[in-house]
């Protein structure tokens, strides 16, 4: 078990890429013909299948996925990007930040989707399908999206530290039932993972430099995670979050040493505290909501592709 605190912000390069066919058929939400369903709103099937639809017609790079019967990853990518625009605005008023027009507008007129994506097969269909839908959203909506996202990882960067406890056992199973006790005994948390042995090490400290703790940093406070090790190097990874603070002024030099394209992401993870309090039910036909990577997942990879448990009520102080 390893006991780290993160003092300066780190940053995931990459998610985990999942590849993995959508259930065919199974009864969605509540409401007839909706994609997901969130805290009583609903976003149509309609809604989804037309960003699809709109994919294949404009984009060249789309029908290598067409014809390799793919666009289940596009479709699942299309309701992820809706599902986070919906809870933009609340973490938005939550941080206190806006995007006025004129942030919108300087944003598009650097053109970041003028770049013509490849049609040869040599970028991997997991990492394309994010820019295919980018392309095919309203032009204003994606703006807005990535500037209060580029917003919000600001509002973290050089002013989080959060300390947690790590231990990395060899399979999912294992770590999720370990995930599960902590939660439900989060005082206990150093003994449980000292039982359940697997991968540790003495204290550390990481303090800059793009590590993988960067998805930590706007982690709910008590929270478990459960997530892939990394690749390469097998096995999960479960992570008590103890204690997060923020200072009241961030350090300029943290946000300058993160490329701007890979702010979004940090924003996308500062976006976990609002889907964990939001009620989030995605039809079976496109998988699940997933707290760990801020998307939506095949129901058939959940159990390996991570996840974020909050203390249990009885847990709570």
């Amino acid at each position: 078990m390893t006991t780290a605190k993160l003092r300066m912000p780190g940053l995931i390069a990459v998610l985990v890429s999942l590849v993995a066919g959508l259930t065919a058929c199974g009864s969605g939400p509540g409401q007839i013909n909706s994609a997901v369903i969130i805290d009583g709103s609903a976003i149509s099937v309609d809604q989804v299948q037309a960003l699809v639809d709109k994919v294949v017609a404009e984009q060249p790079a789309a029908q290598q996925l067409a014809r390799e019967r793919k666009l289940d990853l596009v479709a699942r990518e299309a309701l992820g990007q809706l599902i986070v625009h919906e809870v933009l605005d609340d973490a938005a008023e939550r941080a206190g930040i806006t995007a006025d027009r004129s942030e919108v507008t300087a944003f598009l007129e650097q053109d970041p989707l003028g770049q013509e994506l490849p049609t040869d097969g040599s970028v991997p269909p997991e990492q394309l399908v994010q820019q295919l839908v980018f392309r095919a959203r309203d032009a204003g909506d994606y703006a807005r999206d990535q500037v209060l996202l580029t917003m919000l990882a600001e509002e973290y960067l050089g002013r989080a530290s959060v300390t947690y406890n790590l231990v990395q056992l060899d399979n999912a199973e294992d770590a999720n039932t370990l995930a599960e006790r902590i939660a439900a005994s989060p005082a206990d948390s150093e003994q449980l993972m000292n039982e359940a042995g697997g991968q540790g090490g003495a204290q550390l400290e990481a303090s800059t430099g793009a590590t993988p703790d960067g998805v930590y940093l706007t982690a709910p406070e008590g929270s478990v995670f459960v997530l892939p090790a990394g690749q390469g190097q097998g096995g999960f990874q479960v992570v008590h979050v103890l204690d997060r603070e923020l200072s009241s002024q961030a350090d300029p030099s943290a946000i300058a040493a993160v490329p701007p394209e890979q702010l979004p992401l940090l924003g996308l993870f500062a976006l976990r505290e609002d889907t964990m309090a939001a009620d989030i039910e995605v039809s079976p036909r496109y998988g699940v909501w997933n707290h760990a990577i801020v998307g939506v997942v095949p129901k058939s990879e959940a159990e390996v592709s991570g996840a974020v448990l909050a203390p249990s009520d009885s847990a709570r102080p």
